[in-house]
């Protein structure tokens, strides 16, 4: 056999034509419309391609765009990444700055390359006070801000705060160029956050000004204005909202500061921009990617040069899908966000504890959470590669369909008169509801799965306890937004609080499964059925299968059950129904499946509700819950 002759694989097998694939497809469907099955609508109001090819990309104006070339969207300075990579930022929040510039310097020496301080504020007062300048140096001591730049986002009452830093700075005789700080303010998310400022609009621009003059005058690289986007991802806001409102609140903070006389070349270096990293990993990667695009865009409409046109972003993993229940499965969500923060080209990166929601701070999760950057970083190589999403035809596409929208969420907060007369007259709140809304629907009816949660909950799991937040029972209020503050949104939470309730009602809640026929007529829907009960805290009972409807009565009723749910074939259940029902009179009957044609025949005959897919889990289950006697929360 002649093994040397060239192979001609191209020319033997001819690539297929989109039209021939998109015919292979459309057999496999057997009817089903193809746009509606294969097309994908997401929150942000993109429609996502079944595929993407080639000539996809024609259409994108930043292709040829290098790293460290603008619009930035591959990254600011890949020399840099790849000799750094990004910044490995944790929260500190520990009240006792001794204790706090400990453990400070302990996880510096355990792979942290920057200091993220969270400061006490009036809806959390977890964290540092900072009152004098000694206050400072206990916390910075044998810290070199050089090597791990220091991270806080400042409230405005934290102004003296910024102000001690200064003084800091200057005392420690730190050159102006040396240093890289994230320490700034943002009075638009604040106020969103909080629904409320303690100081007048006045007031909040003179301590911006301040802090203006003295990053220009003292410390080159402290990006005193940090625009904080995760406020509006914790309510459930899109992407497109996420970077719309980052771009209008920027928007609203450079025409205010011109008019003051500072050009953009001076301003755009004092900014940075604060991401939620959330679950869906390539949304998310475009996410990065698309605020650097529309930085630069914007940048770039206000005059400014390209070196201008730079962003600094820090990623923190998303909170609003985060559950009490089956925690460790947070450590997998934290995992996949951090890892689409870093594709996507983040400059510093928070990964939140998996335990948040349920216990103070503890050495062993921040060591997980920690842990999870660096072997990213030192085992997964990704420090060595710049923007490796590149070249991706659906994420190229992604990015720009992404920042395409952004700048017409963007225009339409303009078009109110910007981003804090919209804030003012609750068009933000509205327009967060609705995807908000629409994420707890999805969950609900379980086409968003939430591990441990929605699908695959533990029954065995002990019951968790909330960790409470303290705030401050009074705090001074200027200025009030009517809207109030943005509710902070786990969309788990209506599901967890009902399985709680059940678990905790001491009720007979027993789901006694009637599997009918062999175990390829019942398996799929007792397993489905066992699923959907086990979400909201039920006990469910799944036997083997019956072959007679007399054996299935007689084991339900030894079984004390407080329902019976049937789980066998449609066409089953054409007999089993009659049967069963007229057996069982007075017993809640719950049908596994919707026989629409057979639907309202077999509530006549005593089904008393319906399990499916795409059923409502939650009002379902809620509904059945008040009729085994289990009440609402107080």
């Amino acid at each position: 056999m002649e093994w040397d002759k060239e192979l001609k694989l191209l020319e033997d097998f001819p690539p297929p034509t989109y039209e021939e694939w998109r015919k292979a497809v459309e057999d496999t469907l057997k009817g089903a419309d193809f746009d509606k099955v294969m097309y994908t609508k997401t929150y942000e109001g993109i429609t996502l391609k079944p595929i993407y090819r080639r000539e996809d990309l024609n259409t994108l104006s930043f292709l040829d765009s290098l790293p460290g070339k603008a619009p930035y969207v591959r990254g600011n300075n890949p020399n840099k990444f790849l000799n750094e990579g990004w910044l490995i930022a944790q929260s500190h929040r520990e009240s006792d700055l001794k204790e706090l510039n400990a453990q400070i310097l302990k996880e510096l020496q355990l792979g942290l390359t920057a200091v993220n301080i969270q400061l006490k504020h009036d809806d959390d007062l977890r964290g540092a006070s900072i009152k004098s300048i000694d206050d400072l140096r206990a916390i910075c001591a044998a810290i070199d801000l050089r090597a791990a730049p220091l991270f806080m986002q400042l409230d405005m009452e934290d102004f003296p705060v910024f102000m001690l830093l200064d003084q800091y700075i200057q005392e420690r005789g730190y050159a102006r160029e040396e240093l890289q700080l994230g320490v700034g303010f943002d009075p638009i998310s604040e106020f969103a956050r909080k629904g409320y400022l303690s100081f007048s609009w006045d007031e909040v621009w003179g301590r911006i000004e301040d802090s203006v003059e003295i990053a220009q005058k003292n410390v080159s690289g402290l990006r005193c204005i940090s625009i904080d986007g995760s406020v509006y991802s914790a309510a459930g806001a899109s992407s497109t909202q996420e970077l719309g409102l980052i771009l209008a609140t920027a928007i609203f903070y450079l025409q205010n500061l011109q008019d003051k006389g500072w050009s953009i070349e001076q301003l755009s270096p004092l900014f940075q921009v604060k991401l939620a990293l959330g679950p869906n990993f390539f949304m998310e990667i475009a996410k990065v990617r698309a605020m650097r695009l529309l930085w630069s865009e914007m940048i770039k409409a206000f005059g400014g040069k390209e070196e201008a046109q730079k962003v600094w972003i820090h990623g923190k993993t998303a909170t609003f899908n985060q559950s009490l229940y089956d925690v460790y499965v947070n450590l997998l969500r934290n995992a996949t966000e951090a890892f689409s923060g870093i594709i996507g080209g983040v400059d510093s990166l928070e990964v939140g504890r998996f335990n948040e929601l349920t216990s103070e701070e503890d050495e062993f999760s921040r060591r997980l959470a920690r842990n999870q950057q660096i072997i990213l970083k030192e085992e997964s190589h990704f420090d060595k590669v710049v923007d490796p999403a590149g070249g991706s035809y659906y994420l190229e596409n992604l990015t720009q369909d992404l920042a395409s929208q952004a700048w017409k969420y963007m225009q339409e907060l303009e078009a109110e008169d910007g981003v804090l007369n919209a804030l003012k007259k609750g068009k933000i709140h509205s327009d967060i509801e609705k995807v908000a809304n629409a994420r707890k629907e999805a969950m609900r009816k379980r086409k968003d799965i939430y591990v441990g949660v929605n699908l695959y909950a533990n029954p065995d799991e002990n019951l968790p306890t909330r960790i409470q937040i303290p705030t401050e029972s009074n705090p001074i209020k200027i200025e009030v937004l009517d809207a109030g503050a943005l509710p902070q949104l786990r969309v788990v939470e209506e599901l967890e609080n009902l399985r709680t309730r059940v678990m905790q009602s001491g009720k007979n809640t027993k789901i006694f499964l009637m599997n009918m026929g062999t175990i390829n007529d019942y398996r799929v829907r007792a397993d489905f059925a066992t699923g959907f009960f086990q979400a909201g805290g039920f006990t469910v009972i799944s036997p083997q299968g019956f072959m007679t409807v007399e054996d299935a009565i007689k084991t339900a009723k030894e079984s004390n059950a407080a329902a019976y749910c049937i789980c066998s074939t449609d066409e089953k259940y054409n007999e089993l129904v009659p049967e069963i029902c007229s057996a069982l009179p007075d017993s809640f009957l719950i049908l596994a499946g919707y026989p629409k044609d057979k639907v309202d025949d077999f509530k006549e005959k005593g089904i008393k509700m319906f399990i499916y897919m795409g059923a409502d889990i939650v009002e379902t289950l809620d509904a059945f819950a008040k009729k085994l006697g289990v009440e609402n929360e107080a």
